[in-house]
């Protein structure tokens, strides 16, 4: 396996990370076909009033090009086909927001990444290029990460899986509480860190090997906990993509893959993995999983409770999702959610005000004080 590895050209590179890109997607496709469609239980949120949203069947038509012309894309590789299936999915992202998850992200932003070239570009600079990507991913996810409400998550999360100081935890093996309180505190660090590994000849296999770890891990663990098998494919296809790209890879120093073959594709790609993820984390700008905010738990996940009025006042099908606190009616909008599109609601706050207008317009006054009370729920230990 590894002498293949060794045997790749640049172009190849390219052309299975392209491919794996693609096949993570087909296979989230199948995972969650209605995300993709907009006669659904789940309302549809975009990110302009007027953009046009397909209606049935035509959201069906489109679903159905949209998975099919990526099947012939993984076999023919013309550069419209690429083209075609990036601005497609620009659309779908733009008539429901909660398609911009980081793994569909991910794998448009690589597609991208290569399409931006011409057929006859030199293959090391569209290899330069999507790099630019991994290293994002992995060195903005852990700097997202320093905060609070990780670590306080984390650090839970932890001690009800792996300490054996409350009897009434199943853990999988005993650590001491002082290593998982150490760990919490460095998780971010380690995985910034493994972004940097891939920029330096000596450390890049260690960075190879490190980033295995971690995804092998962190799919053992869904399989196990038998949740998120959402992100599985995610995971294999980086895993895989990482191997491909960066084990036989020599540079001549680490800066090159952000200032060799400077032009304006990688100008482009610099916009959407420094400049935006660092305006992001600096100021708030650009959307949070955008700029490769994952799993950092300091996001807002609401409950949206409503009144007697309300109550009675929405159909039947989003009735079906009530839970009750304290006798008051709240819907979970990741669970309600997650019925649907199989995917989490998309974590930003003009997503849940549109979700808040959405629910209030069912009332006989939509614009009444107090139809409404939006709580994040996964800040618990706040108060």
């Amino acid at each position: 396996m590894l002498q293949i590895i060794k045997e790749l050209t640049d172009k190849q590179k390219v052309n299975y990370v392209r491919i794996l890109a693609i096949l993570a997607v087909l296979i989230l496709m199948v995972y969650a076909p209605k995300l993709w469609i907009t006669t659904k239980v789940f309302p549809v949120i975009p990110l302009f009033d007027w953009i046009p949203i397909p209606t049935n069947p035509i959201d069906y038509i489109l679903a159905g090009f949209f998975f099919l012309i990526q099947i012939v894309y993984i076999f023919q590789n013309k550069r419209w086909q690429g083209w075609v299936i990036v601005l497609l999915y620009l659309y779908l992202a733009l008539v429901d927001q909660n398609r911009l998850q980081p793994y569909f992200y991910q794998s448009f932003l690589t597609i991208f990444a290569i399409e931006i070239f011409r057929k006859k570009a030199n293959p090391k600079k569209v290899l330069y290029t999507v790099i630019l990507i991994f290293f994002a991913t992995y060195f903005w996810s852990g700097i997202q990460k320093v905060n609070e409400d990780f670590y306080i998550q984390w650090l839970s999360a932890l001690n009800k899986h792996f300490s054996c100081v409350d009897v009434t935890n199943t853990a999988l093996i005993c650590l001491p509480q002082w290593f998982l309180e150490v760990f919490t505190y460095a998780v971010p660090w380690l995985e910034a860190l493994m972004g940097v590994l891939l920029l330096f000849n000596k450390s890049r296999k260690f960075g190879v090997l490190f980033i295995l770890s971690m995804h092998g891990i962190i799919t053992f663990l869904l399989f196990y906990l038998g949740y998120g098998y959402n992100v599985v494919p995610w995971n294999i296809q980086n895993m895989f993509s990482v191997v491909i790209i960066f084990w036989t890879l020599k540079t001549y120093n680490p800066l090159e893959f952000f200032l060799k073959f400077f032009n304006k594709q990688k100008i482009a790609m610099l916009i959407f993995t420094v400049c935006l993820p660092l305006a992001n984390n600096l100021t708030g700008f650009y959307d949070n999983l955008l700029s490769f905010h994952f799993f950092t738990a300091d996001l807002n996940y609401y409950n949206v409770f409503v009144d007697e009025e309300l109550e009675e006042a929405l159909p039947e099908h989003i009735q079906a999702f009530y839970r009750f606190q304290n006798g008051k009616a709240y819907l979970n909008m990741n669970e309600w959610a997650q019925y649907d599109n199989k995917v989490l609601f998309y974590p930003e706050e003009r997503i849940i005000q549109y979700m808040d207008v959405y629910l209030c317009s069912f009332a006989k006054n939509p614009n009444k004080k107090g139809l409404t009370k939006l709580v994040v729920y996964n800040h618990d230990y706040r108060k």
